[in-house]
């Protein structure tokens, strides 16, 4: 039983380090392009805060949209 503990401790270790690799990678490409190409960092930034965030939820790209009931 400790040894499957141990495990699963480990995967979730591994799974968090995964995770803030690929935060950090996302970032720093964020941040080149606020340098490189700044309308592309803005086209990103948007089209991420239009998926989640609420405000826009009558599009259909929102992941809170609803569809309308007949």
């Amino acid at each position: 039983m400790k040894n499957i503990k141990d495990i699963v401790a480990l995967r979730f270790v591994q799974l968090v380090l995964v995770w803030t690799v690929c935060a950090l990678t996302f970032q720093m490409t964020m941040l080149t392009l606020m340098f490189v190409n700044p309308e592309l960092e803005t086209k990103i930034g948007n089209e991420i805060m239009w998926k989640i965030d609420g405000t826009f939820k009558n599009d259909s790209n929102n992941i809170w949209y609803k569809a309308p009931t007949k």
